[in-house]
């Protein structure tokens, strides 16, 4: 985990716009439309061009064209990655699921040739609340329902390559093995650092207008979300901001996302294509 957080990446804003504003029909958009989204957070256009092609080779946009223009929309991967983060941003219920002292342990070995869908199922597992207990071993407490992530691997082609099994393992120091899988402290600071940044007068300065400002809140809160485990409450620092964090995000979304709608749907109109 790093010591602080980081600006989302270009990527990081265009799969929030994706999840918030393309979902479900999933728009082909032109290369003009994106540039303009991007240039609410500051992005020039060269760079915002090299943002879609690093998308492509990804996998997570496909390029269409009609004529001489270009047009982009998700890929199944990506409308599966979005789905998946707009599920955990807006529509997580929280808690750890019991019985009390039990843990999921997930393992996987994943051939060389997908390194692409190894780094994805590891963004998935953080995403569900799993931790990197060692190499190829990841650990989540309670007894994890794993129909949905499942889904997401058999959609990735990659769901034989799991194995999963909730078990009572006897850690020597519970509360040492939560600290080091998770950095709670450096997460702490991390919360803070958030509080920091958008708890003022005049959040986001990178930010041109509320639709700029939508996609990086959002996009920061989740980088903060992909981070933070789903632990029992005596797992947890007695300050754990967690619950601060959350409500200032509730509250800048509810005042940004209005605005922000009607701006996208603006530039949708401009710049959508039947392709």
């Amino acid at each position: 985990m790093a010591g602080e957080v980081r600006a989302p990446t270009p990527q990081a804003v265009l799969m929030t716009m994706l999840g918030r504003y393309c979902l479900p029909d999933n728009p082909a958009i032109s290369t003009q439309g994106y540039i303009e989204v991007l240039a609410r957070i500051g992005l020039a256009e060269q760079a915002s061009r090299l943002t879609l092609s690093r998308m492509t080779e990804r996998g997570l946009l496909e390029r269409l064209r009609r004529g001489r223009l270009a047009f982009f929309r998700a890929t199944e991967v990506g409308l599966t990655v979005v789905r998946n983060q707009e599920a955990h941003t807006f529509h997580e219920q929280g808690g750890t699921p019991g019985p009390a002292g039990a843990w999921t342990i997930l393992s996987f070995t994943i051939p060389e040739a997908q390194r692409k869908e190894r780094h994805l199922l590891r963004r998935r597992l953080a995403w569900e609340g799993f931790g990197l207990l060692r190499d190829g071993v990841w650990i989540a407490p309670g007894d994890q329902d794993l129909t949905e992530l499942r889904k997401g691997l058999a959609e990735m082609g990659i769901d034989q390559h799991i194995d999963a099994f909730t078990g009572y393992p006897k850690f020597a120091d519970v509360h040492e093995m939560v600290s080091r899988v998770w950095a709670l402290d450096e997460l702490v600071q991390l919360y803070e650092q958030f509080l920091r940044e958008w708890d003022v007068p005049a959040p986001a300065p990178a930010a041109t207008d509320e639709l700029g400002r939508e996609l990086l809140l959002i996009s920061t809160w989740r980088q903060l979300l992909r981070e933070t485990p789903r632990l029992p409450a005596e797992h947890v620092p007695s300050d754990w901001p967690a619950g601060r964090c959350q409500e200032l995000f509730r509250t800048l979304h509810a005042r940004y996302e209005p605005a922000a709608a009607e701006l996208f749907t603006e530039i949708l109109a401009a710049h959508r294509g039947d392709v």
